[in-house]
């Protein structure tokens, strides 16, 4: 019996090996299918499916909680229900492909789909990860493959099986959407390092997004979160409060884009903590949060078992008693130096508080901060001075900067101007390709058909003629129905041979 366990094992990699090209090999032949619509017929499958599901937004919430043990299912449910609604509309007025004419710069363009997508799920948002990213694949006419966190595994695969059902009665090609069964390490790799693999959607730890980076193939990828929110002296502070407390207990804190540390002017240092805890959160002793820090980080590694949990939960396995309808934990960080365990990511209603005498202390706390991770992330600032909250933006390497808001939420669009996503892009200071939240755009190229023009690109621009190539349909001249058929006809010609 001692031998038979190697085997096993070595007979589950291969499975898992074998699945990962078969997976690749059926997800070619759906893009090359996908390929022929139109990008009207897109988005159009592409809301139908995401109509489909939205019923079995707090079905598949309950089963990610109780699956995964991270987060909180009403907010789960609000996670699923805004992938099925927004998704599929928030890029109506956007080019996802087809052919356009940039009379201006003599240009005509031509949209091309990436092929085979694979994406990465996470752990603390699986299922509307997954959402998201078929939809946006579906208006982008490309076929994908998903590689589930295992944590969240059987919910992953379900929803998945479900929305390929959807896109089938939609009348999308058997295939379009797949998920690897087995992931394991290798097989993820696998999927990521294979020809047939046109990009890949990153979404997850840091070393699984690195191994995409380097896998030899195109990838759009994310990095981790550790979000700094500083409140200055000027600040509303019951409305900073009550968004502050709000956000960290969303889905438990469990959102990268949580708050992590709590940056205090000292003239308003007491009161926030008072009004902290008028809206629920405990606001820890010296001693109550060492003995949060060492659960949290035993050994100064972080416990993963805190993760998307609640926070009496946290505190009872700490030693610390707190009620049982809990927002959030407050630790004090008396001494903010390089390596301290709550200067890190915490994905947990734990909030770490570093009371600071001006804006440019607080800077230096979000530097150290940086060392850890969350460069080209999200940070927030409470301030009545907009150019106090413009100094805040520029002095650091985060790419997104809420103003007076929730970083969860509007770091993502829903109250600000920054576009909606469920994948944001750290840019060059988080290692990533891209700086922007996540959208349909990045899975299209675009070719670009260019006719004499003279004085050129530059001659244009300086004339103030040109279009931008981001220019809405509207402003662009439409070729005729008989010519955009040829040119996609000769484009699917071309993603064949390639093939």
């Amino acid at each position: 019996m001692s031998s038979s366990t190697p085997i096993d094992l070595a007979d589950h990699d291969l499975a898992a090996l074998q699945e990962a090209r078969d997976l690749l090999g059926r997800a070619r032949q759906a893009a090359a299918t996908l390929a022929l619509w139109t990008p009207e017929d897109a988005k159009r499958v592409a809301k139908e499916v995401a109509a489909a599901l939205l019923p079995r937004a707090e079905f598949y919430a309950e089963w990610a909680v109780r699956e995964s043990r991270i987060g909180k299912v009403a907010d789960k449910i609000a996670k699923n229900q805004i992938a099925c609604t927004l998704t599929p509309t928030a890029w109506d007025n956007v080019a996802l492909g087809g052919v356009r004419r940039n009379d201006a710069l003599r240009i005509v363009e031509i949209g091309r789909p990436a092929g085979v997508v694979v994406g990465l799920s996470n752990s603390t948002s699986p299922v509307a990860t997954i959402m998201f990213k078929a939809i946006l694949c579906l208006m982008t006419r490309n076929a994908l493959v998903i590689s589930p966190h295992p944590v969240a595994l059987g919910c992953c695969t379900a929803v998945t099986h479900e929305l390929q059902a959807a896109i089938e009665k939609a009348g999308g090609p058997a295939h379009a959407l797949q998920i690897l069964t087995r992931p394991t390490v290798e097989a993820t790799g696998a999927l990521m390092r294979d020809s047939r693999t046109d990009v890949i959607l990153a979404t997850g730890g840091t070393p699984m997004v690195r191994a995409a980076y380097g896998s030899g193939n195109p990838a759009i990828g994310v990095g981790s979160g550790n979000v700094p929110v500083y409140v200055d002296a000027s600040a509303d502070i019951e409305a900073a409060a009550k968004t502050i407390v709000a956000d960290k207990n969303f889905d438990h804190g469990s959102p990268c884009q949580a708050p992590s540390v709590l940056l205090l002017h000292a003239n308003i240092a007491t009161q926030m903590q008072q009004a902290l805890a008028r809206q629920g959160a405990h606001v820890c002793t010296e001693q109550e949060a060492l003995l949060i820090q060492n659960h949290a980080f035993s050994g100064g590694k972080f416990n993963a078992k805190v993760v998307g949990r609640p926070a009496h939960e946290i505190a009872q396995a700490a030693g610390v008693n707190v009620p049982v309808d809990c927002q959030a934990l407050v630790c004090p960080i008396a001494l903010p130096q390089a390596g301290h365990v709550l200067l890190k990511e915490k994905l947990s209603p734990i909030l770490g508080c570093v009371v600071v005498p001006s804006m440019d202390q607080a800077i230096e706390v979000a530097r150290l901060m940086l060392q850890h991770s969350g460069a080209g992330h999200t940070s927030g600032v409470h301030t009545a001075n907009a150019e106090q909250a413009v100094v805040w933006g520029a002095a650091l390497d985060y790419y997104r900067v809420v103003v007076n808001g929730s970083t969860v939420h509007d770091s993502t669009g829903a109250n600000t101007g920054l576009p909606y996503t469920f994948t944001i892009g750290t840019g060059y200071a988080g290692k990533s390709s891209v700086d922007c939240n996540v959208g349909p755009e990045l899975l299209v190229n675009w070719k670009r058909v260019a006719f004499p023009l003279p004085g050129g690109w530059a001659g244009a621009m300086a004339s103030g003629a040109a279009i931008p190539s981001s220019a809405s349909p509207s402003q662009l001249s439409a070729l005729s129905p008989e010519v955009q058929a040829m040119v996609l006809r000769i484009v699917q010609e071309e993603l064949e041979h390639l093939r």
